[in-house]
């Protein structure tokens, strides 16, 4: 057996190991529990409603990728985006991580398109930073709207920050695409120096190549930061519906403004390559937000989202 083969493995167990660890310890805290999960089946409309949300983000999802890809000259119908977008699904469920299927995609559209593989990267790596951009613009908001449910909490603040930073960063990256002429832009300058000494250097230039590319596409851009904000709502609102669903007792309490801040953020960490579809840290940041707000269905709550993206991609 190789080493590379032998590291292979040694990385999977351990990532493995500690996704038993971390929904072992939920478990115990009393954090993750299926047979809470059956509360749901006892409000059918709730779990539709929560799965009609999730499964309109969905078509949103799809809906944003054409319309990146046609920025980057790739023209494909909605019959095939679905396709390339239910490849995606099945294949982050398959492998670890939430942006697995995303080189998977990139592969079917390089084979469609030949020349066109760093614009199909750079459409699909845009949509990544939208969707990221929609997530913590959609938590600032609900962040500043909620802030005397979320505030009670000393972690708050430390939250606060993180989402601060973070919205820093989403303007910062937006105003360096849209204002800075692509003849004055230093990252290309630099690659294009590296790409003459280093050849893999060139696989990396073409994608920024891609990515440069929405400069000349603002208002597609804005549009597509739009849809991903409006996506994350309906995400959120579906964890809304889940909680209520198994918190019935409690929902009168639920502060929904701050579920609306937190759990896009809980989202965040189902991209760390762990487990598919983001089991464990998917879990685990649920569980530690909502035990900010005082309610323990967190875990629970990402349990249902994780049933929803395995129906999808199946």
């Amino acid at each position: 057996m190789s080493r590379m083969t032998l590291r292979s493995i040694s990385t999977l167990v351990a990532k493995l190991a500690i996704v038993v660890v971390l929904l072992v310890f939920l478990a115990q805290k009393g954090l993750l529990s299926f047979s809470e999960l059956k509360k749901v089946f006892d409000s059918p409309p709730i779990l539709l409603g929560a799965f009609a949300f999730s499964a309109a983000s969905t078509v949103l999802g799809i809906h944003r990728w054409r319309v990146l890809l046609r920025g980057q000259e790739i023209h494909l119908s909605w019959r095939r985006t679905m396709q390339l977008s239910l490849i995606g699904s099945f294949f982050n469920l398959a492998l670890p991580g939430a942006v697995s299927g995303d080189l998977v995609k990139a592969f079917y559209i390089a084979r469609e398109h030949p020349g066109k593989r760093g614009h199909a990267f750079g459409s699909i790596l845009f949509d990544r930073i939208v969707g990221v951009s929609g997530l913590v613009l959609v938590s600032a908001v609900a962040m500043l709207f909620g802030y005397r449910a979320l505030h009670e909490n000393h972690v708050f603040q430390t939250v606060q920050w993180f989402v601060l930073f973070m919205g820093i960063g989403v303007v910062a990256f937006f105003s360096y695409l849209f204002f800075l002429p692509e003849r004055h832009d230093p990252v290309r300058a630099t690659l294009e120096s590296l790409q003459q000494r280093f050849g893999r250097i060139a696989s990396l230039a073409r994608i920024y190549e891609g990515l440069r590319n929405y400069h000349r596409h603002r208002w597609m851009s804005l549009e597509s930061l739009f849809v991903s904000c409006i996506i994350h709502v309906l995400a959120a609102s579906s964890c809304v519906l889940f909680t209520i669903a198994l918190e019935p007792e409690g929902s009168q309490a639920i502060p929904y403004l701050a579920l609306y801040a937190l759990a896009p953020l809980g989202l965040l960490a189902t991209a760390i390559p762990l487990a598919p579809a983001g089991v464990g840290t998917g879990h685990a940041a649920f569980g530690w937000l909502f035990l900010l707000l005082g309610f323990k269905s967190g875990a629970n709550v990402f349990s249902l989202m994780v049933v929803y993206q395995i129906f999808w991609s199946f």
